[in-house]
């Protein structure tokens, strides 16, 4: 019997000590693949996020696998069968296998935002088959690795032992071993005896955000992320932390009206003007990619770069987040998604906010929304519904135009021709005033060509060459789009904003432009620098470059008093063409919180604060927004 329950406890040992070995190494692996990324971190800071990720695995290990323990040394004389322990380790290895499996998709997408994957991938629901087919066809290294992990834990079911000896039964060693199995658990999920559990801003060895990444894996992020409830964050007086957030956003554009709605504001403008708006978002066009710019030779935007000409080139406009659904969320409610809240669609339309659909219709205007990718992905179909447009469509309403090479198919939907023409179509039907939006995807990871002719490099479905060919095809249909629209009896009435949902997010990119005649220089920020083109020349006759700070939020405030649209808004931007608003950027990397002004930028988990460069006052000012926000947001007292 002795026997018997130290074989019990050394095949749960052996069990315990290959999961962690092998989560480690995926944590080795991330760290090879990604050095660039890493190599900010000291030493110290290097191995000090190694010991907290085997925290992070450990408890990894507690949340998903520690019940089969539980069950594994119950005091029951069936759990000592042979067949019973061979189900054990059969769903512990089932278990640990979609472990690795959901930690080997974080490295691919680590790829992309720099960060793990975190509540998102609930958005992802209905395009998951997108998200496999990444990585199959980008990344067979780690699936390779993943082969090998297999292999490897089916070797290891040679080195457990099970038998099938039992003859009696000691409750009360059993109890005893099951109770000490539970403790240890516990304390494994917890990583200490008193205080809060381990939380993803204790991951953060120092101030230097990557030892959070290092230390960090997927599962764990996603688990804490999902689970977590809204918390309040109190830095200051809710008197004092409101009175910051008015002096951030205080402007002459706007008044604001209620103090029982604190930050709801109303135009000062009350000359209606009734233009036209067509909004187009970009996917993935990088600022650094598009010549007119960055003053960069990369020759695929030349019918953008024609476009900037002659309009309103805001060269210093950011993403308030990396996902397209922060940057559709941010445009369409002039919010943006902080950590601890849900983007649109998913939870932000629980309280009352602001859209700008529904303010132009509540202004006369009629509307459309529509993308190339399927209807419901990213729930854009629902998003849609909510805020107010009067139609939406997807994909599958589109006619397929043959333009590109036969045999060619996006992963996303498709092509962009396809969806510029059907947009064309579309807006023609509309009765003016109207607004229209469409969202592109021909840029979009995997880089499927539509064919030789706009390879200008040599095309690789996965890096920037591959980006760049399909930059050159969105561009072309892009000018085709806009050639039609110059014909229509509404152009001259209409603004066109053009705008990205994110960066396309590689990071370092040395070796994807080694031996090609490009001078790339990364600013500040530079994987959150998105382009903003406002295009009207009947509005707008002269030509500007426009240094001004802004984001995807401001514009809702923009459109709100330019066009002097009655009604009011509760948003935390305001109008790019303000002269008088402190300029300043809220942005999200997953659970951080980040800031941009003039001045420099902030970087804070709401628990501890990261990078920074930014005064004392700057670093209140973004904090008090944070806990205004929250508050009126839980009480729904932003809009009405």
């Amino acid at each position: 019997m002795h026997s018997l329950i130290t074989n019990k406890i050394k095949n749960a040992v052996t069990l315990f000590i290959a999961s962690l070995a092998t989560l480690t190494l995926l944590r080795v692996l991330l760290y090879f693949f990604y050095f660039n990324k890493f190599e900010s971190l000291t030493f110290y800071e290097t191995v000090a996020s190694f010991f907290m990720g085997a925290r992070v695995d450990i408890a990894v290990i507690g949340i998903f696998l520690g019940w089969l323990l539980l069950i594994y040394f119950l005091p029951f004389r069936f759990t000592y069968d042979k067949k019973f322990q061979k189900y054990i380790y059969i769903v512990w290895y089932i278990l640990l296998s979609v472990i690795v499996l959901i930690q080997l998709s974080g490295i691919v997408y680590f790829e992309y935002v720099s960060r793990h994957m975190a509540s998102e991938i609930t958005a992802m629901q209905n395009d998951m088959h997108v998200v496999l087919d990444m990585a199959i066809q980008n990344y067979h290294e780690v699936f390779i690795f993943f082969i090998f992990e297999i292999l490897l834990f089916f070797a290891l079911k040679r080195a457990l032992t099970f038998k099938n000896e039992i003859i009696h039964l000691s409750l009360k060693r059993d109890s005893l071993t099951l109770l000490i199995v539970a403790l240890l658990i516990f304390l494994g999920i917890r990583s200490n005896i008193s205080g809060k559990p381990l939380g993803l801003s204790d991951a953060f060895v120092s101030n230097n955000s990557q030892s959070g990444n290092l230390a960090i894996s997927t599962p764990f992020s996603i688990v804490k992320t999902i689970s977590q409830k809204h918390k309040n964050y109190t830095f200051y007086s809710q008197e004092k932390a409101l009175e910051n957030s008015i002096n951030a956003l205080k402007s002459s554009e706007f008044t604001f009206k209620n103090k029982n709605f604190a930050l709801l504001r109303e135009s000062t403008n009350k000359i209606k003007k009734n233009h036209n708006v067509v909004i187009i978002m970009l996917e993935s066009w990088s600022a650094k990619y598009i010549d007119s710019f960055s003053g960069t030779n990369f020759e695929v935007t030349k019918n953008f770069d024609a476009l900037a000409k002659e309009g309103l080139m805001f060269t210093n406009f950011f993403a308030n987040g990396q996902r397209s659904i922060d940057g559709i969320t941010a445009l369409l409610t002039g919010i943006c998604v902080m950590p601890g809240f849900e983007y649109l669609g998913h939870g932000l339309e629980l309280s009352d906010i602001s859209y700008l659909p529904e303010i132009a219709k509540k202004n006369g205007y009629t509307s459309l929304a529509m993308q190339s990718s399927k209807r419901e992905s990213f729930r854009i179909d629902s998003i849609a519904k909510l805020s107010g447009f009067d139609n939406y469509f997807g994909a599958e309403d589109m006619e397929k135009l043959g333009l590109e090479q036969s045999g060619a198919d996006p992963r996303f939907g498709t092509w962009d021709n396809n969806m510029l023409n059907f947009y064309h179509k579309k807006i023609n039907e509309l009765r003016e005033p109207f607004l229209s939006f469409a969202f592109t995807s021909s840029t979009h990871v995997p880089f499927v060509s539509p064919g030789k002719r706009w390879e200008k490099y040599p095309h690789n479905e996965n890096n920037i060459y591959g980006f760049l060919n399909t930059l050159n095809y969105s561009d072309e249909v892009l000018g085709d789009f806009m050639k039609k629209a110059k014909q229509e009896p509404w152009f001259d009435n209409t603004i066109f904003i053009f705008l990205a949902d994110h960066t396309l997010g590689f990071g370092d990119d040395t070796n994807m432009t080694q031996g090609l005649n490009l001078n790339i220089q990364n600013r500040e920020l530079e994987n959150l620098r998105i382009p903003l083109l406002v295009y009207a020349p009947k509005i707008f006759p002269k030509p500007q470059v426009i240094t001004k700070l802004s984001s995807q939020a401001d514009i809702l405030p923009t459109l709100t008093h330019f066009l002097g649209w009655s009604g009011e808004i509760a948003t935390i931007s305001n109008s790019i063409f303000s002269t008088s608003n402190s300029e300043f950027v809220l942005f999200s990397y997953g659970n951080i919180l980040g800031y941009k002004n003039n001045n420099g930028f902030l970087k804070h988990t709401l628990e501890k604060e990261l990078e920074s460069n930014i005064s004392t006052n700057d670093r209140e000012k973004v904090l008090s927004l944070y806990q205004t926000f929250s508050y009126l947001y839980k009480n729904n007292k932003l809009s009405r």
